[in-house]
């Protein structure tokens, strides 16, 4: 038995899922709108088989099409969704019956934390960070910045620490005083 794996297919699934109560409906319809806009570029060849997509290359080709559109925070939340609304779908395909939507199976057990310091020390290792994984975690705005530089040219900036440094700002602008060519 073929299985209809096409974009179309994908949306309907969506429908499904919202009228069925498997997922809160804004989440379904945020999911079918990403996967619309951003599936919306392929060919139809392409579209005939959503699951096999490479959605990074997609994903890069949406952003070279239309990102003006968008912002680069908006473009990784589509990337989240139409993989999310992808992996229920594939998931769905496999085993209907058996179909429960991402997030939603997983119960998380909460751990109680060490009551003494040296019973933390021997449960756990001590943590390490990389400057990435701290970037993540440092707590940022999430507010985007408007800067109109030009009368034909606004950049935005995003994820500003709340508590900035002036020494830090001045690491931004030399950073951006580094790409003028003056």
């Amino acid at each position: 038995m073929e299985t209809d794996r096409s974009l179309k297919a994908l949306l309907s699934f969506l429908d499904y899922m919202a009228d069925k109560g498997l997922a809160p409906k804004n989440t379904v319809f945020a999911r079918k709108a990403a996967a619309s806009k951003v599936l919306g570029i392929l060919s139809d060849d392409e579209a005939n088989d959503v699951i096999n997509v490479d959605l990074a290359h997609t994903m890069a080709r949406f952003g070279n099409l239309k990102g003006k559109g968008y912002t680069p925070a908006s473009l990784t939340t589509y990337q989240s969704r139409v993989k999310s609304a992808i992996e229920d779908f594939s998931s769905y395909l496999k085993n209907p019956l058996a179909f429960r939507p991402a997030g939603q199976s997983r119960e998380r057990a909460a751990k109680a934390p060490p009551t003494t310091a040296s019973e933390s020390s021997k449960t756990s290792p001590p943590v390490t960070r990389t400057p990435s994984e701290i970037a993540r975690t440092a707590p940022v705005s999430d507010t985007i910045l408007p800067i109109a530089i030009r009368a034909d040219l606004t950049v935005y900036i995003q994820g500003l620490p709340f508590n900035l440094s002036k020494a830090e700002a001045s690491k931004i602008a030399a950073v951006i005083m580094a790409l003028s060519g003056d």
